[in-house]
């Protein structure tokens, strides 16, 4: 017990006032003075957040979906390819797959640029309207449109689409005019952190790593930039599409054929857009474009397809000086220029293209402030198809540049 008690009291020594310790020595209390108010560990953390989000950011052709890309391409054309073009095409996918601005050009001589996004709402047709706009775009007229489906929906049934387009400003602007300040946060969070908007598709990556097979999603976003790139922002969809004019048991769920409603944030982007292009003195040809004959018709026979029109022709009542309503819902009637229920095919677009180029380069010479109401668009002459690039060649290309 003794020689137990001896080795406890060497290794336990009492504090001697004449032997300071060492922690509170003059030199280790200058040292901590020195280091002591640095976080070196959340230092550390936002250097590590940094170097990943730095490196994520660049990675948005392959760390998006297809609709964000559409927005982020949209907005990346509007920034470098509207300055200088005669015209701006501007709207939803229906836009997108239906004006080919070369064909257009070879018809009329007029230059454009199709700056339309995949289920893009009228607000975000604006700020992309915008962007090219402070970008040094001074265009003639544009082309816009408005999916009855996409009217329906607000601004937070795109939530996740939002940062692809907007700046971290633009995206509080967003919450201020749908007056969704929670909206505006989240979206400029995203915006801000990169691997947050695309953490949908770093997981899809991960999982398709561990499973040993391959993320589908670089493959497609590959084939669509090459196809937008090409065609100047279109897409060219299938030449020869198999498709015969069947409704699918969801275009009911998905397109609201029989139902007639449009979300207050949609208003407010449209009203945005017409005094902008009032304001520059810019014509606005509203195009009412073709949709396949079967889902016309159920739209005309539920009456959505009438109260659609009737809200087309108030905005052309209170914008006369500055709006044309064209009408393309009586063109393109045969099933197979469609890929689907809405989209036009890579031939029903050249239809649809040849035959609004005559009616933007006639328009353009009326005189200022008395443009024509409403212009009904009727069948082109029959033509070879001209040499265009569709979404398949695009697939066969970019796989092989891809090896």
């Amino acid at each position: 017990m003794d020689q137990l008690a001896t080795q406890q009291a060497r290794l336990v020594r009492p504090f001697r006032a004449d032997r300071p310790h060492p922690d509170r020595s003059p030199e280790a209390i200058a040292i901590r003075r020195r280091t002591g108010s640095i976080p070196w560990g959340f230092l550390g953390a936002i250097v590590a957040i940094v170097a990943i989000e730095s490196s994520v950011a660049p990675r948005w052709r392959e760390l998006s979906d297809p609709v964000s890309l559409s927005w982020r391409f949209a907005d990346e054309a509007a920034r470098h390819d509207a300055k200088g073009k005669d015209l701006l095409f501007l709207g939803d996918s229906l836009v997108k797959h239906g004006l080919i601005p070369s064909v257009i050009k070879a018809s009329s001589g007029l230059s454009g640029a199709n700056l339309a996004a995949a289920r893009g709402p009228a607000l975000l047709t604006d700020f992309i309207f915008r962007r090219a706009i402070e970008s040094g775009a001074r265009p003639s007229a544009i082309v816009i449109e408005t999916k009855p489906a996409v009217l329906i929906g607000g601004a937070d049934y795109n939530a996740h689409y939002w940062p692809a387009a907007l700046t971290a400003r633009e995206c509080l602007e967003l919450g201020w005019a749908v007056r969704k300040g929670t909206l505006g946060l989240a979206a400029m969070t995203a915006r801000l952190i990169p691997s947050l908007q695309s953490r949908l598709e770093i997981r899809s990556g991960l999982m398709a790593a561990l499973n040993g097979t391959t993320d589908r999603i670089p493959e497609i976003n590959r084939m669509l930039l090459r196809n937008w790139t090409t065609n100047n922002g279109a897409n060219v969809a299938l030449l020869n599409s198999p498709y015969r004019g069947v409704l699918s048991p969801e275009i009911q769920e998905k397109l609201h054929p029989d139902k007639w409603f449009v979300d207050p944030s949609n208003e407010v982007g449209i009203d945005r857009i017409l005094e902008r292009a009032r304001e520059h003195g810019i014509r606005v040809f509203w195009l009412l474009p073709p949709i396949s004959p079967g889902l016309q018709a159920w739209r005309e026979r539920s009456g959505a397809e009438g109260h659609y029109e009737q809200f087309v022709r108030s905005y052309r009542d209170r914008f006369p000086e500055t709006v044309t309503i064209v009408d393309g819902r009586r063109i393109a009637r045969e099933p197979s220029l469609y890929v689907d229920a809405t989209h036009l095919s890579g031939r029903g677009a050249i239809v649809l293209s040849r035959s609004i180029a005559p009616v933007l380069a006639i328009e353009r010479r009326r005189p200022e402030n008395k443009p024509s109401a409403w212009i009904t668009l009727e069948d082109p002459p029959a033509a070879p198809d001209p040499p265009l690039e569709d979404v398949e060649q695009s697939r066969r290309i970019a796989a092989k540049r891809s090896l």
